[in-house]
């Protein structure tokens, strides 16, 4: 490379047809920079979806080649409540250590594969001052309306998430585990390959419907969804993973506080016995959670695609 460029600079300008030389020329822009392939942001973000869902099965496997199983049908369906408590904390335990190691073999993987691709991998973890307690404030109570809003469908939508268990294996699972693995995959390389091809809004909005769809119980795909769009602010607007995985243990912490209280299958509307006052707080909810998404919409449409780079 140093020789090309030193005898580039040695050769004399030729003029061309029109008397001019080629220094005097303007560079076209697919000479400035590389071009981008056309689905390049696209099968980044399969691929690492595709990963996840690679990773969680082959994490599941070696969890039972360990010794460490699922509790046995004759648990589950026994009538005696210490037994079912057991079932569920074997479930839970389980969840969380094939978890755990899908985790590590998912981020094993989506390394090599930035590497294989010599591509960036998005992740950015900045610290972004004083105003972080009240954006998560705000990003918590968001989650809250948009759930609020999304009651009346959710009970249409058939759902059961008692295969995630329950007790301390469930906090470490849903609480630490899933929002760091989460988020690195759909805010860090989904959204990051997303962002740098076609921009901040293809990227928020893409992660997101991945995020839902991934999720596969229909209750939640919906929730979810919504929910990926407020993570996925965050973690665009301030560049800031930090921001989407607390904010994400934060859901996760309230609804196994939830389970653990038995009140997962208790509304809002049930708690608040229907009437105005109930009805009243819906509109607003709604309001606020429409509001915002378009405002949150609005402003990531300004942040237009990075420089393109095949360099790590």
């Amino acid at each position: 490379m140093m020789e090309d460029t030193k005898n580039e600079a040695l050769t004399p300008s030729v003029p061309n047809s029109s008397g001019n030389s080629p220094a005097s020329q303007p560079a076209s822009p697919s000479d400035a920079s590389p071009r981008k392939p056309l689905l390049s942001g696209w099968l980044d973000a399969v691929v690492a979806v595709v990963i996840l869902f690679v990773a969680q099965l082959i994490g599941g496997v070696l969890c039972v080649a360990l010794g460490v199983l699922p509790p046995t049908e004759i648990l589950t369906t026994s009538f005696d409540s210490e037994v079912l408590e057991r079932a569920a904390s074997l479930q839970a335990r389980f969840v969380a250590i094939s978890y755990l190691l899908s985790m590590l073999l998912g981020f094993a993987l989506l390394w090599l594969y930035a590497r294989l691709r010599r591509c960036r991998a998005g992740l950015e973890f900045g610290n972004r001052g004083w105003g972080t307690p009240i954006r998560l404030l705000n990003g918590y109570l968001l989650i809250w309306c948009i759930t609020i809003a999304l009651e009346p469908l959710s009970e249409l939508l058939p759902g059961d998430q008692s295969a995630l268990g329950s007790g301390g294996w469930l906090l470490l699972s849903a609480v630490v585990l899933a929002p760091m693995f989460e988020e690195v995959v759909f805010r860090g390389y989904v959204a990051g390959s997303l962002r740098r091809s076609y921009g901040a809004l293809v990227a928020w909005i893409g992660s997101a419907v991945a995020f839902g769809l991934v999720h596969l119980i229909p209750s939640v795909v919906l929730s979810a969804t919504l929910m990926g769009l407020v993570l996925g602010y965050f973690a665009l607007r301030y560049r800031s993973l930090w921001l989407s995985i607390v904010l994400h243990a934060m859901n996760n912490a309230t609804a196994c506080f939830l389970r653990i209280v038995d009140m997962e299958d208790v509304t809002v509307r049930e708690l608040m016995g229907g009437g105005t006052a109930y009805w009243l707080l819906y509109a607003a909810a709604t309001a606020i959670a429409l509001t915002s998404l378009v405002r949150m919409g609005r402003a990531l449409s300004s942040q237009k695609s990075d420089n393109y780079s095949r360099e790590v």
